[in-house]
């Protein structure tokens, strides 16, 4: 069982192609920035506990329109037991139809995927959030302890041919962009690897408190990043 804040049953922006979307209850890090604050707490009476057969059952509404499920939150991985059932179920289901299904997670990455290696068996990739690279930039921001797991992750996904993408939200003065893009391009072995960059565009809709109403980077902002992305020959889409 899970705590199940929303289903979408197809979405294109959770992912590569039209994607079941199941975003689960409760975060462990705070970000200023949060687009889904309603999803933080660990229990919450919009929340509905499902079991793995229920959310199936949803999934399969969308065959043959979906290429697969993306896990969001909150942060789907304080749920890995049932992270790992459902995604066996998935793998089941696109055996059963003979339509192939991707399952992928999108994370904060602060817990360790070398930690599940029979979840990991059946996940297809990872999208992880990059919110800051300076440590105490990353405390300001998440009110979390340090990014450390966050980069021991980045480097493990790679490794194993597990990271779908690298999301980094643009907010000027408060992101540190150019050190993630710089260090990521320094320390991993991202040229010629399938793990594009999305630099996504702060947006303030459905934040609370002090950036709720936060203006969204400027295009030349955007495009600042961009020329800093490509120099460093990193694949990258903006959004």
């Amino acid at each position: 069982m899970a705590l199940v804040r929303k289903i979408i049953p197809q979405s294109t922006v959770d992912g590569p192609g039209n994607r079941t979307a199941i975003f689960l209850q409760g975060c462990n890090i705070r970000c200023a920035y949060c687009h889904n604050p309603e999803t933080q707490a660990m229990h919450d009476a919009e929340a509905q506990e499902m079991s793995v057969v229920e959310v199936l059952a949803e999934i399969r509404k969308g065959i043959p329109f979906i290429r697969g499920i993306t896990v969001s939150g909150g942060e789907c991985m304080l749920q890995p037991d049932f992270l790992t059932a459902l995604f066996q179920a998935v793998k089941e289901l696109a055996r059963e139809t003979n339509h192939p299904l991707t399952c992928l997670i999108d994370s904060n990455g602060t817990i360790p995927f070398e930690h599940f290696p029979e979840l990991m068996e059946d996940c297809d990739g990872v999208m992880l959030d990059v919110k800051a690279w300076d440590a105490e930039v990353y405390q300001h921001l998440t009110q979390a302890k340090d990014n450390m797991v966050v980069k021991q992750n980045l480097a493990w996904l790679l490794q194993h041919d597990l990271l779908t993408e690298v999301r980094i939200v643009c907010l000027p003065e408060r992101v540190d962009v150019e050190n993630i893009l710089r260090h990521i391009a320094e320390t991993f072995d991202f040229i010629g690897k399938k793990a594009p960059v999305r630099l996504l565009r702060f947006r303030p809709h459905g934040v609370l408190g002090e950036l709720a109403n936060h203006p969204m980077p400027s295009d030349e902002q955007m495009a600042q990043y961009a020329d800093l992305a490509r120099s460093l020959h990193l694949a990258f889409s903006i959004k």
